[in-house]
């Protein structure tokens, strides 16, 4: 693979880029999730020592499907976020998200009202 020898290089690519497998970047976290969220809150996320954090998602039980963005921003002391999404397919009202700030972290937790929610996250952290 390409590589660069110290932390202060950078590779510049001037075009499009195609890659198969997994990409990593300071600032982008990846796919995380939890398969089985049961009734009670339960963490699906994290996005470790962040100021401001975005969790796009899809919670999934059966047919009842929703997709959408936890947007988050924390001062290290206070933490505010909102939920934009989609329209439900199948009923997805017992699905509550929050962000809550933990050692440093911002860590999305889901709070169901019924067992077996298979919820997904791609996380962005500034």
């Amino acid at each position: 693979g390409i590589g660069t020898e110290s932390p202060g290089e950078k590779l510049e690519v001037v075009g499009n880029i195609s890659a198969s497998g997994h990409i990593s970047a300071s600032e982008f976290v990846g796919g995380q999730g939890n398969s089985d969220v049961d009734t009670g809150t339960e963490t699906v996320a994290t996005a470790t020592n962040a100021t401001a954090a975005f969790f796009d998602y899809v919670a999934k039980n059966g047919t009842n499907l929703r997709a959408g963005t936890v947007t988050s921003v924390t001062d290290s002391s206070n933490v505010e976020f909102n939920e934009v999404s989609t329209v439900d397919l199948g009923d997805t009202t017992d699905v509550k998200f929050s962000v809550v700030l933990s050692s440093g972290n911002l860590l999305l937790k889901a709070t169901v009202l019924s067992d077996n929610w298979n919820i997904r996250a791609l996380v962005r952290k500034l």
